[in-house]
């Protein structure tokens, strides 16, 4: 049999790299509807990323009992500026064919973005935009996930032009809020009560507590007993039962990017709840 070409060979091999690094794409667009494509964004208008896989996305994950995680983190000149994180019920996302994810940056307040049983809303970064001097920024997007090689690599990468006009802080804030406002009445999980204290371990008894979420911003807390490690978003405001006596609790350090045991035992108030942040 005749022997290919090194440089055939060579060729195949580059043509295969980049037809993987263009799979996983990332187009960035002012609407939900459409992959329009923009690159420049000014403050004042909505963002949202269009992740084409090709694949299933369920079909990359790993998914074990634990609710799947994305996380969703922005970067500007190296330095990560904030990032989202989406949960969703394992059972939501087993078996689906869906090769496409349409995350928000920065959320219309008014549109729900349907995605395995939730309506996403970005809570998070607005607030850090409103930071950000005016003039033109280049921010760096990478999609992410817990149950894709630990969150060590990303799933998808895209860059955009953040345009920071002047009053964009006020403006930025009010979608902070607004979007917050949404994500509760309309982005809970359908996923119930009962149904979300199984995936957090809670069995039952005199250990079980009710945590609080007060700190005025989300949180993320891992609970661990064994080889279990199952995560969970707490909005601000929202409650999670706790089983003390099934495992103990780490807290995301969005800072460090880190996960810290949180040794503090919470004991309920008097109306038999714990606040998380001891206001």
């Amino acid at each position: 049999m005749k022997k290919k070409s090194p440089f055939l060979l060579l060729f195949l091999a580059c043509f295969q790299l980049t037809v993987f690094a263009q799979s996983n794409s990332v187009t960035f667009s002012k609407t939900s509807k459409t992959a329009e494509s923009t690159t420049e964004f000014k403050s004042g208008e909505f963002i949202y990323a269009h992740v084409k896989f090709p694949q299933a996305v369920a079909g990359m994950l790993t998914l074990s009992d634990k609710p799947v995680t994305f996380v969703t983190e922005f970067y500007s000149k190296n330095k990560l500026i904030d990032d989202e994180m989406f949960g969703f019920d394992l059972a939501k996302v087993k078996g689906s064919k869906q090769t496409t994810l349409i995350l928000p940056i920065v959320s219309d307040p008014t549109v729900d973005i349907p995605l395995w049983g939730k309506n996403l809303f970005s809570i998070r970064l607005p607030a850090s935009l409103a930071k950000l001097p005016e003039g033109k920024h280049e921010i760096e997007y990478k999609v992410k996930s817990y149950n894709y090689k630990d969150a060590n690599e990303s799933m998808a990468e895209g860059k955009f032009t953040l345009v920071i006009e002047t009053g964009a802080q006020a403006w930025f804030k009010k979608n902070e809020k607004d979007s917050y406002d949404a994500f509760t009445k309309r982005g809970v999980s359908t996923v119930d009560v009962s149904e979300r204290d199984l995936a957090m371990g809670v069995v039952g008894g005199k250990n079980v507590i009710t945590l609080v979420n007060n700190c005025g911003k989300s949180v993320w807390m891992r609970k661990l007993g064994g080889s279990d490690k199952t995560e969970y978003r707490l909005a601000n405001g929202q409650e999670m039962k706790y089983d003390r006596g099934t495992g103990y609790l780490e807290e995301w350090n969005f800072t460090t990017q880190k996960w810290n045991t949180i040794s503090k035992i919470w004991e309920p108030g008097a109306n038999g709840k714990a606040n998380i942040c001891g206001k």
